[in-house]
């Protein structure tokens, strides 16, 4: 029994050394197994102390029996007999002294058990429970009883069901009615209540006890406060169905590849909506699915973006533009942007997290503004007539087509890039600047009829020209298009035609129609032999030769004109062809005065001549104008075209691509327009800068996706509190905004600021690494200006940057108002 003891006091000073109880707080099996020990110490004891008793009894019964039935081997003398009682009854005095002194050392032993095991149980943080079968409580420790807020006394008797909460009791009831000597403990975790009305979380192990008969007499249970661990699960479980809304109502489509897996593990639901593929699909594809939806063309490319990946640092973005095909087979454009999401232990690369947006409108639009400037310079270049573009500012040539090389007698290479006064004589390159500044001026298409150009190799030419000014959104000229026709050979041939027709007369006649309807020439000059080939001799009983020679198309006009002009006795006026045996064919116009003779016949007095030189020139500046006409309107159309695609591509780089607010290059362009606007009209205009505070920390602190989440609430937040159609909320860069205010006081500037303060604040965006609040917060700066020519838009740029950052250097978290002392503190700094 002394081994015993030593053995006992050993384990408990190996206990306290190491920090066993400290253990055992953290492991209820551990528990659950040296409570059994201890228990099984003094029943292992008291079994060896029986037995040192039972085994003299039995054998002294045994030699009893065996006497009393004679079957006693070996005959016993009476000495001996008396000997072996001697010795028996010594045995069993010295036994019963063991016994007792066995039933003390146990007494104390069991007593030292109790006391080893209270404190144990006591020292617990988890709670121990015993109670009877229908839950009645005969034992609590305090961490228990302290976790109810009753002492020990109040809690035996008590019914631990008393304290779960209602939805859990009838999963407790039928755990407990299942409970028998084959399976005999149970796990559960119910809510209950706790002191002061709280209600807690516990995970219990439960075990049976039961008696000989396999009935239940006891339940022991040992419980351990959960609570903070389900708050812990209930905040995890919201933040990650949070995160999982974001994702799933993101536009953009959301991505997570498996470098390792080389697999697509995650697509929100924005890939049905773009491709039409669910997630799942998209999943199944595993390794084959760029092979499977992406372009040939375009799959190099994607494969050598996936191995960069391994290149990739923390933080930084790879970009890729590529082709898919969709579940409707139809190609569509996207654009990818890759982040390292995660990485093996070793520090390679895991996964990335992607976004892809949807541009192929975007590149729809690329396609036909190339389609429309290739389809433009084919037209331009095989026009008949100059084309040529000059800058608006520098009046500089910027193109000239294949018919203005051959005009002027310079390649295109030659002319790009200088202006008139470096390819022609001073006199005519200052008339042509100014021509063309009048029209930039007035903007508006002039037409020069007629224009003297010193060409290099033909000398002087006369140029029909056409200048239009090709105009930005805003109606600042950019450009300068001019269309030229040379006419100087038409002007030659006019000025020929009309010195031959001095010279050359026409058909002087008399032409009668008799009562009968037959028709002669009572008299032609001699000119109808040019006219139409016949002599006057042979028209002057019969007409019909001259009938005979018209154009087949001709004929039917004529004869109607003719009798026309006899019903109504009408001058005749009438154009019409002539054909000569030898295929030649000549216009003439024929124009007569009627008068009625007293036979009832007709007779006309007048003049023909030949028009076919005319008509040619008819004909040619017909076509001439067609041609000019043609070319005008496809440029017009061409440019209406253009300007449609400008101002669609315009609004695609004017937004930021985060935000989905103006961005940098959009905010230059407007406080321009707006300065030059208001300079004129002498009105305010103010301006807004504001960043969010400690940003940077807040990106460590919940990382860059939270960051960029962040600016778009910040951003859309901001827009809606500068509500006006003429104000612009735009992305400076990174975290800093800026919001322009035309037509707007330093007192308007200043309600603006506090409506957007109000606005962020209201986003309650939680920010627990910022030294000045536990929300995300801003600081603003407010600059106001009159433009002037004077003044430039930069001045209130840096006006309110100057503000913006004294309101930093004051604590952050307000807005500050540019004046001029405090330019006079910034040079002093």
């Amino acid at each position: 029994m002394l081994q015993v003891l030593l053995v006992m006091a050993v384990l408990v000073f190996s206990a306290l050394s190491l920090d066993f109880f400290g253990q055992l707080n953290n492991n209820v099996y551990l528990f659950l197994v040296l409570g059994i020990i201890i228990f099984l110490i003094p029943a292992l004891t008291s079994l060896y102390i029986a037995r040192l008793v039972i085994e003299p009894l039995r054998k002294l019964v045994t030699t009893s029996q065996n006497l009393a039935q004679g079957t006693s081997h070996g005959t016993i003398t009476q000495p001996v007999a008396i000997a072996e009682i001697q010795q028996l009854a010594k045995a069993i005095n010295g036994m019963a002294l063991r016994l007792q002194q066995s039933l003390a050392q146990t007494k104390e032993e069991l007593q030292g058990s109790k006391e080893l095991y209270r404190q144990v149980v006591q020292s617990q943080t988890d709670f121990i429970l015993r109670s009877q079968p229908d839950t009645t409580i005969t034992f609590a420790n305090d961490a228990l009883c302290q976790a109810l807020g009753l002492a020990l006394p109040e809690v035996i008797g008590l019914q631990w069901l008393d304290f779960i909460v209602e939805e859990d009791l009838k999963i407790v009831l039928d755990k407990i009615a299942c409970l028998t000597p084959e399976q005999p403990q149970f796990i559960n975790e119910n809510q209950d209540k706790r002191a002061g009305g709280v209600l807690g979380y516990t995970q219990w192990v439960s075990r049976g006890i039961f008696n000989d008969k396999g009935q239940l007499i006891e339940i022991q249970s040992v419980g351990r406060d959960i609570s903070a661990l389900k708050e812990t699960q209930l905040e995890l479980r919201q933040s990650q169905k949070f995160i999982e809304s974001i994702a799933e109502a993101t536009p953009s489509l959301l991505y997570i590849y498996d470098h390792i897996k080389q697999a697509n593990i995650y697509s929100n639901r924005s890939v049905a909506e773009f491709l039409g593929y669910s997630p799942e699909e998209i999943k199944t594809m595993g390794a084959s699915l760029f092979t499977n939806i992406c372009h040939p063309e375009d799959l190099p490319r994607i494969l050598a973006a996936i191995e960069n990946c391994q290149k990739l640092r923390d933080g930084e973005i790879l970009e890729i533009e590529y082709r898919v095909r969709d579940a409707r087979q139809q190609w569509r454009w996207l654009l990818s942007r890759d982040l390292v999401f995660t990485r093996t232990e070793t520090g390679q690369l895991w996964q990335t997290l992607g976004t892809a947006q949807d541009i192929t409108q975007r590149k729809e639009a690329e396609i036909e503004l190339e389609k429309i400037k290739t389809f433009l310079a084919s037209i331009v270049e095989n026009i008949p007539d100059m084309i040529f573009v000059k800058d608006a500012k520098t009046l500089r040539f910027l193109e000239l087509n294949k018919a203005g090389e051959s005009l002027i007698g310079y390649t295109k290479e030659e002319v790009l890039g200088k202006n008139d006064y470096e390819l022609f004589p001073q006199e005519r390159a200052e008339w042509f600047i100014q021509e063309d500044r009048q029209v930039l001026l007035s903007g508006e298409v002039q037409d020069i009829p007629m224009e003297v150009i010193q060409t290099c190799h033909e000398g002087i030419r006369i140029l029909h020209t056409k200048k239009i000014p090709i105009c930005d959104a805003s109606g600042q000229a950019q450009y300068l298009l001019g269309i030229s026709a040379d006419i100087t050979d038409l002007l030659e041939s006019q000025q020929r035609l009309q010195e031959l027709a001095r010279h050359i007369p026409g058909v002087i006649y008399q032409f009668r129609m008799r009562p009968d309807g037959t028709f002669h020439f009572p008299y032609a000059s001699e000119g109808i032999r040019k006219i139409y080939g016949v002599s006057p001799e042979e028209v002057k009983e019969d007409a019909t030769p001259v009938f005979n020679v018209l154009h087949p198309d001709e004929l039917p006009g004529v004869s109607r004109s003719i009798y026309e002009s006899a019903a109504n006795l009408t001058p005749w006026y009438y154009e019409y062809r002539v054909c000569f045996a030898d295929g030649r064919v000549i216009w003439v116009l024929g124009y007569a005065t009627p008068r009625r003779e007293s036979d009832g016949g007709t007779i006309w007095h007048g003049y023909i001549k030949d028009i076919t030189d005319r008509k040619e020139e008819e004909y040619l500046l017909i076509k001439a104008k067609e041609r000019a006409e043609t070319a005008e309107q496809t440029l017009q159309k061409a440019q209406i075209r253009l300007e449609r695609f400008n101002k669609k591509l315009s609004q695609l780089i004017d937004i930021d691509g985060l935000t989905k607010i103006a961005n940098r290059r959009c905010f230059n362009v407007r406080i321009k327009q707006e300065w030059r606007r208001l300079s004129r009209a002498q009105v305010p205009i103010s301006l807004i800068m504001f960043d969010i505070d400690c940003f940077k920390n807040y990106n460590d602190r919940y990382g860059h996706p939270e960051g960029d989440l962040c600016l778009i609430r910040v951003a859309q937040a901001a827009r809606k509190a500068a509500s006006r159609p003429a104000d612009l909320v735009a992305r400076f860069g990174g975290e800093e905004f800026a919001v322009l205010l035309p037509e707007t006081d330093t007192k308007g500037a200043i309600m603006v600021a506090e409506k957007i303060i109000q606005a962020i604040s209201q986003l309650a965006i939680a920010h627990e690494a910022s030294p000045i609040s536990g929300q995300i917060t801003i600081s603003l700066g407010i600059g106001t200006q009159f433009p002037s020519k004077e003044l430039i838009s930069r001045t209130l740029i840096k006006q309110a940057d100057m503000a913006l950052y004294e309101a930093k250097r004051r604590g952050r978290n307000q807005y500050v108002v540019w004046t001029e002392e405090l330019e006079g503190e910034s040079s002093l700094s």
